[in-house]
């Protein structure tokens, strides 16, 4: 019986044993594996090894994007893809200024402006948005433009870091940007405080953006305007005072920058007690703003005396045989300055001090 139970089993051909998958990168097989992998615990076990490698691959990239939590991503732009946004408060003497000319320099030498501006994405005027979204950003790749299309849809707004992108602009370099989507309101807010924290803003200057964004309806009242950035309600009023000045007040400055904080309630009291007066002292005042201070600008339209009483004295000359070898003449502070027509040596400079402090004193103290 048993002879013939072997006879049969001879006679079964089992088929050949299938190729084994090649297991993961780092996966250790063994034909044992294989053995375990024919019953269910051990397929399940062979399955959570081979996924083990990419779970720690997973785990590592998250802790590394954990450090990026929050944070906005760094954009090269095109400075031409970038306008002012409606709540601009940079007169144009900002870019003029030594203060402007050194930033444009260091932006230049180091290819770039290092810190980096921020900006909102917007549509470009009179384009129609497509698929309920904003295009795609226009990038500046190592100083080379890549336009994404639809390049009319491609523009920015400036949220903070007006002086950083005109530099660029002026020198034709790309602008590095931060770019977030933030409503109007936040725009207002966030370039309000950058600028105060950094102090580069003139009173005039921040007293026509808070007065443009009551006129057009930002905030309704300065005190809602103050609690929004932040800021100490009488500080709103002085420089919205300075900013509802008459147009001819503050054109009798060499610029609007050099109103200052202090001269508010002066200036206001001055308006309201004779509001034509004032007016007319600025008008007489423009022809002079090259030979008067800030300061004495104010102060003549602030007191209220005729401007025609603050003439300036008229130069005298020094002549030493028939030619003139120096001039007496006042600074635009009212000081009484000496200018000789050519160098002189430390000798005869200790002479003149010399001779000037023996003017001073007067006769009783001469010899």
């Amino acid at each position: 019986m048993a002879k013939k139970l072997l006879e049969k089993a001879g006679l079964i051909h089992l088929p050949p044993a299938p190729a084994r998958t090649p297991l993961p990168d780092g996966v250790v097989g063994s034909d044992a594996d294989a053995a375990k992998a024919k019953t269910a615990p051990g397929s399940m076990l062979q399955f959570m090894t081979a996924q083990s490698a990419a779970v720690k691959e997973a785990e590592a990239l998250r802790e590394r994007l954990a450090g990026f939590e929050g944070a906005l991503p760094t954009r090269r732009l095109d400075p031409a893809t970038v306008r002012v946004s409606v709540w601009a408060n940079r007169h144009d003497d900002s870019y003029q200024d030594a203060g402007f000319l050194a930033l444009k320099a260091d932006i230049a030498a180091a290819g770039g402006n290092v810190q980096p501006i921020k900006v909102r994405p917007v549509l470009a005027a009179g384009v129609a948005p497509t698929g309920g979204g904003l295009a795609r950003t226009a990038l500046v790749e190592g100083g080379v433009g890549r336009s994404n299309p639809p390049a009319a849809l491609e523009q920015f707004e400036i949220v903070f870091g007006h002086r950083r992108h005109r530099a660029c602009l002026e020198l034709g370099l790309p602008v590095l940007a931060l770019v977030e989507n933030l409503a109007e309101q936040q725009l207002f807010v966030e370039m309000e405080r950058e600028n105060r924290s950094r102090k580069d803003l003139s009173a005039w200057e921040q007293g026509m953006m808070y007065a443009r964004a009551l006129d057009q309806g930002l905030y309704p009242s300065n005190r809602q305007l103050a609690q929004a950035i932040g800021r100490d309600l009488g500080d709103i009023g002085k420089a919205l005072s300075l900013a509802r000045l008459p147009l001819a007040v503050v054109q009798a400055f060499r610029s609007p920058l050099d109103l200052q904080y202090r001269w508010a309630k002066p200036l206001a009291d001055a308006q309201q007690r004779d509001p034509e007066g004032l007016v007319a002292r600025a008008r007489a005042l423009k022809s002079q703003v090259d030979k008067r201070t800030p300061k004495q600008i104010f102060e003549a339209l602030a007191d209220g005396a005729p401007v025609a009483a603050r003439t300036t004295p008229a130069d005298i000359g020094i002549r030493l045989a028939g030619r003139q070898v120096a001039v007496v003449s006042s600074d635009p502070s009212g000081h009484t300055v000496v200018r000789f027509a050519k160098a002189l040596p430390q000798d005869q400079r200790r002479a003149l001090a010399d001779a000037v402090e023996q003017f001073l004193a007067g006769p009783g103290r001469a010899g």
